[in-house]
Order: C-alpha cells, then sequence, then structure tokens
C-alpha cells in the first residue's frame, strides 16, 4: 500500500503556513522580503517556461521547489505588509477629535454597541487636522442614536484613542491580542454627546446592500416570530446574527457541544449546497444543462453569503463548493481535501491572520476531519437498514467533527461536552429542517399569511431544539471543563490521533508505536504539571472593575474572599479568576461572601475585622492590611507587609506613617480614578513603592 505523503494542494499550503508561523515567532520583514519573493515568483516562471519547453523530471523538480520557495516568501512577505503597525501622525495625548468610518456591522446588545471603525483623521490641540490610519473599536451605551447607527456611517467623535489593555490577571483571555490580530490598533467608549453622524460612505457598496437586506429579514423574523426566544435563534441561525442570544441559552448550546449550527459557517452552506446537489444532480446530461446547473448552485449559495452579510466564515465555505461545482462542470473529480487546502491557502495570502483566528481553525479541521475519519468510521461498521444506517451516518459525521476539533477545543474553551453525540444526533436534523424553513421564509416573506404559516413552522421547529437541548444540558456530567494543556498537547494529541488513524489504515506497529509516544508525552507533561501544582503558594489581589478580590492558592485549594459589589457579577469570576485557577490545577475551591467572619467559616481564614471596616489578613507570616478609614489613637504604629487602600480612604501619607509601619502601598478598584491619580503622586513623593490594580493588573506574593 501506498505511503502517506503531501499530494496536491498540501505542499503549496505547507509552505504557506509555514512562511506565516516564521514570521509570527521569529520574523521582522522588510523590503527585502519582497525582493526576495518577486525573485521567487520570477525564477518560478522561467524555470516553468523552461519545463514547458524540455520537460524532464529534474526541470520539474527544480520547478517545484522553486514554486514552493515562491509561496513560502510571499506568505511571509504577506504577513509583514497585513502587520506593519499603524502609527498616529502626532502623539496620542495630544488628540482631542478624531473622524472615523464605520467598516463592520453594527452589533446591537441590550445595553450596548459597537462596530469598527476606520481612522480617517486626527484633529491635535491646537485645532489642525492630520490624516491618519488604523482602525479603533467602538463601544457606546444603548441609546436610540445608536441604534440606528449603521456600515458606512462616518462620526466625528470627541476623545483620546486608547491603545487595548494587557490582560488585567493571570491567564485571563487576552483581548488585545485579539483586536491585534483583527488589525484593530486602538479601543474607545464613547458616552452619550462625545459623538455625532457627519456623513456616510460605505467602504463597499455591497456589503452596505447586504447588511440592509439582512436587517430586512432580521425584523422580518421578529415580526413572524412571536416568542423572543426562537426569533433569536432563528436570527442566529439563518442570518448569523447573534447580538441578542440570551446567555443561558448560550450556554445550553455550548454545553451540549452544538453551539456550532448557530454560527453562520460550513455546516449551513454545506447543508444547502447538499439539497441542491440532491434534486439537480439527476439533470447533468448535457453541456449546456451542466453551465446552468452550475450557474444556479453557485448563485444559490453566494445570494446566501450575501443576505448573511459576507461574513468570513461563510466566505470560506462558499469558495470551497464553487471550486467543488467548478470541478464537476468541468468533469474533473475533484478532491475535497485539495480543495480545501486551495481555499485556505487562497484566504491566508490574503490575510495571514486568518491562521490564529479560532473559528477559522475550527472549521477547515471540522471538514478535514469528517472528509477523513467518516469513510472510516462507515468501513468499520455499514448497517444494511436504512434507517439506522442513517444514524450512524450522522452519529459518525458527528464523531469525526468532535474528534477533529478535540485538542484546539479544549486548548480554547478548557471544556469538553460529554453528551455532544446526543447534542448533535437531534441538533443537526432539526438545524437542517430550520435551515430549510428559514431560507423558504427568506424567499417568501413579503407575501401575507404564506409568511406567517412558515413563520410558525419554523418557530416550533426551533422550540423542539432549543428544548431538547435545554433538556440534555441538565443530564449529569453534561460538561467536563477545567482542562488547559499546552500547544506542545496539542500538537502530540494531534500526532496521537492520526498515529492511531494511520496504524488502523496501514495495520503498521509503528504508527501505534508513535500514538503511544505522543501520549506518553501528554502524560508526563500532566504529571510534571500536577506536582508544580501541589507546591503552589500564592496571595493574589485580582484587578476586578470597582470591586475587591484577594485569592489564596495553597497547593491544589483556592480560597477567594470578595466584596459584594464583585459577587453582584457573576461573570466577574467567570472571566477575571477562572482561568487563573484552571490553570493552577485547582480542585478544591471555597468562595466567601463579605460577611463570612459571622459564620464558621471564618477559621478558614486568619482574618480581622475592626470597626472602622479595615480588615486584616494574616497568611505566611504576610500581613496584609485593607484599609477604608483610618484608625485613632494608636499608641505605635501597626506592622504591616502591604496597605490596600479601599473606599477612597482620607488619610494623608504624613497620617499613613504615623498608623502605619509600611512601604507597600497597593490601589484597588474601589477607588475613583481621580483619588489614585493623586494618591500615587502623593504617596511616591513620601518613599512608597505604589501599585495601581487597574493600570498593572493582578498584584502577587509568591512564597514558592
Amino acid at each position: 500500500m501506498a505511503k502517506p505523503r503531501l499530494t496536491g494542494m498540501m505542499r503549496p499550503l505547507a509552505a504557506t503556513l509555514a512562511g506565516i508561523l516564521l514570521f509570527y515567532y521569529f520574523g521582522h520583514g522588510g523590503t527585502w522580503i519582497g525582493l526576495t519573493a518577486a525573485f521567487c515568483v520570477l525564477s518560478f516562471v522561467a524555470a516553468w517556461y523552461v519545463t514547458l519547453r524540455k520537460p524532464n523530471w529534474k526541470a520539474r523538480a527544480w520547478t517545484g521547489w522553486l514554486g514552493l520557495a515562491a509561496i513560502f516568501y510571499l506568505s511571509f512577505f504577506a504577513s509583514f505588509l497585513k502587520n506593519s503597525p499603524k502609527t498616529l501622525p502626532i502623539p496620542a495625548a495630544t488628540v482631542t477629535h478624531y473622524k472615523v468610518t464605520l467598516v463592520k456591522a453594527v452589533a446591537l446588545k441590550p445595553t450596548s454597541v459597537s462596530s469598527v471603525g476606520r481612522v480617517e483623521a486626527v484633529r491635535d490641540s491646537l485645532g489642525n487636522w492630520h490624516a491618519a490610519d488604523g482602525q479603533v473599536a467602538i463601544f457606546l451605551p444603548y441609546s436610540p442614536e445608536a441604534d440606528a447607527l449603521q456600515y458606512g456611517q462616518q462620526l466625528l467623535i470627541k476623545g483620546a484613542l486608547t491603545p487595548p489593555a494587557k490582560p488585567a490577571n493571570p491567564f485571563q483571555f487576552d483581548y488585545r491580542r485579539y483586536l491585534t490580530l483583527k488589525h484593530i490598533q486602538w479601543q474607545a467608549y464613547l458616552p452619550m454627546g462625545s459623538w455625532q453622524v457627519i456623513g456616510i460612505s460605505p467602504p463597499s457598496a455591497l456589503v452596505a446592500i447586504s447588511l440592509q437586506v439582512r436587517k430586512t429579514l432580521e425584523a422580518a423574523f421578529k415580526t413572524n416570530i412571536n416568542t423572543k426566544r426562537e426569533a433569536t435563534i432563528a436570527n442566529a441561525l439563518v442570518l448569523g446574527i447573534q447580538d441578542n442570544l440570551d446567555a443561558s441559552l448560550r450556554d445550553a448550546y455550548a454545553r451540549t457541544g452544538t453551539m456550532h449550527v448557530l454560527a453562520v459557517s460550513g455546516l449551513h452552506v454545506g447543508l444547502l449546497y447538499g439539497v441542491l446537489l440532491f434534486f439537480l444532480k439527476h439533470l447533468r446530461r448535457g453541456r449546456k444543462s451542466r453551465l446552468v446547473i452550475f450557474l444556479f448552485i453557485v448563485g444559490v449559495v453566494w445570494f446566501y453569503a450575501f443576505v448573511t452579510g459576507l461574513s468570513a466564515s461563510v466566505l470560506r465555505s462558499v469558495c470551497m463548493f464553487s471550486l467543488v461545482e467548478l470541478g464537476l462542470l468541468l468533469r474533473r473529480k475533484s478532491s475535497v481535501l485539495n480543495t480545501l487546502a486551495a481555499v485556505a491557502m487562497v484566504l491566508l495570502l490574503y490575510d495571514p491572520n486568518f491562521l490564529f483566528d479560532v473559528g477559522f481553525q475550527l472549521s477547515f479541521l471540522a471538514v478535514a476531519g469528517i472528509v477523513l475519519l467518516q469513510p472510516l468510521f462507515l468501513k468499520l461498521w455499514y448497517p444494511e437498514r436504512k434507517l439506522v444506517r442513517w444514524t450512524w451516518e450522522l452519529f459518525a459525521i458527528s464523531i469525526a467533527a468532535q474528534m477533529a476539533t478535540f485538542p484546539l477545543s479544549l486548548y480554547y474553551f478548557h471544556q469538553f461536552p460529554v453528551y455532544f453525540w446526543v447534542g448533535n444526533l437531534l441538533a443537526v436534523p432539526l438545524t437542517s429542517l430550520g435551515l430549510y424553513i428559514g431560507v423558504a421564509f427568506m424567499l417568501l416573506f413579503w407575501l401575507p399569511y404564506l409568511n406567517a404559516f412558515i413563520g410558525f413552522v419554523l418557530k416550533w421547529t426551533l422550540w423542539c431544539l432549543n428544548e431538547f437541548l435545554l433538556w440534555v444540558e441538565q443530564w449529569p456530567y453534561s460538561v467536563l471543563d477545567g482542562f488547559v494543556i499546552t500547544t506542545g498537547q496539542v500538537l502530540a494529541l494531534y500526532i496521537f490521533m492520526i498515529g492511531i488513524v494511520l496504524f488502523l489504515v496501514y495495520r503498521k506497529l509503528s504508527w501505534l508505536g508513535l500514538a503511544a509516544v505522543c501520549l506518553a508525552f501528554v502524560s508526563t507533561t500532566e504529571i510534571v504539571e500536577a506536582r508544580h501544582h501541589c507546591q503552589t503558594q500564592e496571595l493574589i489581589l485580582y484587578s476586578t472593575r470597582k470591586s475587591s478580590a484577594v485569592g489564596i492558592l495553597q497547593g491544589r485549594r483556592a480560597l477567594l474572599f470578595a466584596d459584594s459589589a464583585f459577587h453582584a457579577q457573576p461573570k466577574n469570576f467567570t472571566y477575571n479568576i477562572q482561568p487563573h485557577w484552571w490553570a493552577k490545577g485547582i480542585q478544591e475551591k471555597h468562595r466567601f461572601w463579605p460577611d463570612f467572619w459571622k459564620t464558621s467559616q471564618k477559621r478558614e481564614l486568619a482574618i480581622h475585622e475592626t470597626a472602622d471596616g479595615n480588615r486584616l489578613l494574616i497568611w505566611q507570616g504576610k500581613r496584609i492590611l485593607w484599609l477604608q478609614k483610618l484608625p485613632r489613637k494608636l499608641a505605635q504604629p501597626i506592622q504591616v507587609d502591604v496597605l490596600v487602600l479601599q473606599k477612597n480612604a482620607w488619610a494623608s501619607p504624613a497620617q499613613l506613617q504615623e498608623a502605619f509601619d509600611c512601604r507597600y502601598v497597593v490601589l484597588d478598584q474601589t477607588n475613583a480614578p481621580w483619588y489614585v491619580q493623586r494618591k500615587t503622586q502623593e504617596l511616591q513623593v513620601a518613599g512608597y513603592q505604589v501599585y495601581d490594580l487597574e493600570r498593572e493588573g493582578a498584584w502577587t506574593i509568591r512564597v514558592r
């Protein structure tokens, strides 16, 4: 049997990936990269011409290597061009106003509105305007004026352009990196009255029309589906609009492994393409009929991409299926993997940062997994009964997609939905039915009575889908979470799965040995990491907005003490603290409320509270005092290692020196910004070391 090797478009794709990764991890390009890429391209063209004139295997080999070198340097150069830093023509501190054009669809949330603006010009403190370039993420509080914003509008904004902040807490989601990969350099929070619309000039008329059509269809869904939950799911399922998706419902889809059905992507385009192919494939008889069917199918899938806002995930899939149809038109048997590789390579050359987009990675891996693994599962067992065979094929697709995305899902989302196979077993058929009904609604929404009937059928289809997934979510151990793995472990898991598949196909023990080595690597690194976590001894003051939280980590046991403002927002723990505890392998968790000292939980922490509301914590010989009000009539200064000022505690540096023997002061986020700014200057002049949790992030004491 032939040995596995890179064929077709796999080699060019590998060269593209190598160029992008080399730039991302090591490189800083320049004009020399562009010149090298141009030289390789010209050399390839010359070698190709020579090969056509005098074909021989050596010339073909050299031509192939030159082609791969050209692709490598082109991808490296494209990465350099796309990631060249954008700078303002004047210092950011002197910017008082700026003009932007909205270049992304406006996203509406219950309490906020957001979009992305292209910076056209900035104004300095002297009133002079300067041309500028770059993008800014814009966030506004919800209002009728903000709700009316649309793609292409030009805004005049009063305020500064602020670069995104680094993660405030350990292992927190890196929003700055996320924006950088989207080519967004700044962010701005615009209060009411700080902006006004001064014109409209859409960067793309096609996108503007597409978004307007999508908005019309969104309103039609809301009008004809009288339950908010199902109307929201319809907009997400058919149009890809997730703006008003309820958090609990989103969690239900995520925890059952069916979140992919709500993101308009390859699954939706594939379902639409599949039903068109099913009804039209028997009509491909002559050249004219093949051409008509090709134009019709490609036209329909591109129309669907148009009405869903021309999102990147949909465009990827539409391009792939268009190439498959082109192969059928030319009567050439196309390999789905080669087509997938060709689409990936073109998209990566257009924007190399797509490689680091989670949706890009998962969608391509899912399709590749289905193409490679599902036939293998069907070889293992192919039932004779149609119903059993249909169920097994659907189950095999779900397993193949989940296996292909499993390591990356653990890496990004740190959880595994145990009952994904149950959820997808019913979710995929109901999603398919809902999508077909939704497409019919899009075509006929303008017809009275008929649109109401279709909306009624769609509503109850989605109601069944929602209720089923909410039921599955309640099953015991529906989600295993807390998985934190490294990039090396991700690669080892993929090599492990590849080794197992190749062993089943080629029946060679060498592949099984490779899989065993990878499994041993993952197990060993996990054991070493667990031993390291067992020795952890650290206290951390977390950076949490307008609240206070301190964590104590002792081995794989964690204690969290936080104020009522922190507990009032459950997402505070999910976003700011939980990733850190997962990364530290915490298994035993204790969370304390502000009044815990009145209960038996007081024994868990050596903490004392005074009548003034001040609290003293003693841990590992360290004394940390949270000060809200200066104590009176002290016989001598209190010795503390760290003094945490809270709630704008009124005390001058001289008074602090009289009351406390301490050189380290932390300002937490219960203080007002003006207080932090003034107190920082005063304390630094007095010789204190000052740490600002808002500006500098979490602060940690480590014993081990």
